[in-house]
């Protein structure tokens, strides 16, 4: 009886992606649409403090980690 519990969890799997497909619109971020915030921070390691105007136009790359 493996086929039915097969065709059941593909169901169930098709279910749940048109469900939240479709429900994607209820998980919009309150900031969308607006300017992102300036960055805002006193401790700058190995470069002086920028702006985002600054950057402007310009490809960054940034990283986010801890010293933990």
């Amino acid at each position: 009886m493996p086929r039915p519990r097969s065709f059941l969890a593909a169901i169930l799997c098709f279910a749940v992606i048109v469900t939240l497909t479709i429900s994607g619109d209820a998980f919009v971020s309150p900031l969308q649409d607006r300017p992102a915030p300036e960055l805002a921070d006193t401790t700058w390691i190995n470069s002086a403090p920028l702006k985002l105007k600054e950057l402007r136009g310009k490809v960054i790359l940034l990283e986010f980690w801890t010293y933990g």
